[in-house]
């Protein structure tokens, strides 16, 4: 005799399957067959086996979603509420598994046999939180390690160190961006990054930073977002105003470049840019060969489109 081969909706056959996987061990096994007969058919015996060979794999995220479906079940049966705590501890929803250990002794009359599980299952919290909280640290430390060598690292390797670094706490933040700041082979884009967070978080003190091959000093708690700079928003209104209408495309591009100049100039925009419009008018002329530049005030129009390809060549070079 062959195999017997499963009908699409042979719930029977699938429920069947699992559980000679899942009273032999064989979890990884298990979870396929149950996860096609809980297709089929949401009952509670199968959602917490189905919940239990999840969480034995370690796939705690897919056990919580599968629990979840049937919270009020796992609620009203004490050993379930512990099991479904244990859930929430390997998914690091800390405080979700706190109020549970905290609100537990009103809602369950414990026998000694499930307080000894509530104090292995609190037990297992502090143990979590505690590993959790070295890794964090380690990883931190790690971090700050790596700001003082970011401008060996291509622009792709500091992009991604400084979406870490905006992650951490403020305290070890700051001392991760000072170097940063300071070095010149890290990317004017990186830097304009860490200058935000310290200018939204109100840092006080000054800090030392290497600018357009300069060295300039900042002070994060006179500085506002690259967003909420008024010299930027005046380019965006302009920008809208005289190209999006005519030419929606046009206009995209335009924004896009016109963003990647904000974060290069970041925070000296209004020592660059001295004429929103002007510096909008050099955009439109670099994508129409024909527009005609408004001839006055000359010098400082020139100024500004020296600008334009000395940022345009710093661009170059993330390459």
């Amino acid at each position: 005799m062959g195999e017997t081969v499963p009908f699409p909706k042979n719930y029977e056959w699938y429920r069947k399957e699992a559980m000679e996987c899942f009273l032999t061990g064989r979890m990884e096994e298990a979870v396929p067959f149950f996860e096609e007969a809980y297709r089929l058919e949401q009952d509670e015996l199968l959602n917490t086996n189905y919940t239990t060979a999840l969480y034995q794999i370690g796939d705690y995220q897919k056990a919580k979603e599968i629990a979840d479906d049937k919270y009020s079940f796992y609620e009203k049966e004490e050993s379930l509420a512990i099991f479904y705590t244990a859930i929430l501890i390997k998914c690091h929803l800390f405080l979700q598994a706190e109020q549970v250990l905290l609100l537990r002794k009103k809602k369950y009359v414990s026998k000694d046999t499930a307080e000894e599980n509530w104090i292995a299952v609190q037990e297992m919290l502090e143990e979590e939180q505690t590993k959790i909280a070295f890794e964090k640290q380690k990883k931190i430390q790690y971090l700050i390690k790596e700001s003082y060598s970011l401008g060996n690292k291509s622009f792709a390797e500091q992009s991604a160190i400084m979406k870490e670094l905006e992650e951490i706490p403020l305290e070890p933040f700051i001392e991760a961006v000072k170097p940063i700041l300071s070095n010149p082979f890290v990317n004017g884009i990186i830097k304009a990054t860490a200058i935000e967070r310290l200018a939204v978080e109100h840092v006080a003190g000054c800090f030392d930073i290497y600018w357009m091959k300069e060295k300039r000093t900042i002070q994060p708690t006179i500085l506002t977002s690259i967003e909420n700079h008024k010299i930027v928003q005046k380019v965006m209104s302009l920008l809208s105003e005289r190209v999006e209408q005519n030419d929606p495309s046009l206009y995209q591009a335009m924004v896009q470049e016109a963003s990647l100049h904000f974060f290069m100039l970041y925070p000296f925009i209004d020592e660059v840019i001295t004429s929103p419009l002007k510096w909008v008018e050099l955009y439109q002329k670099r994508y129409d060969n024909f527009y005609q530049v408004n001839s006055e005030s000359n010098s400082d129009t020139k100024k500004m489109e020296e600008w334009m390809h000395k940022i345009d060549q710093e661009l170059i070079d993330l390459n």
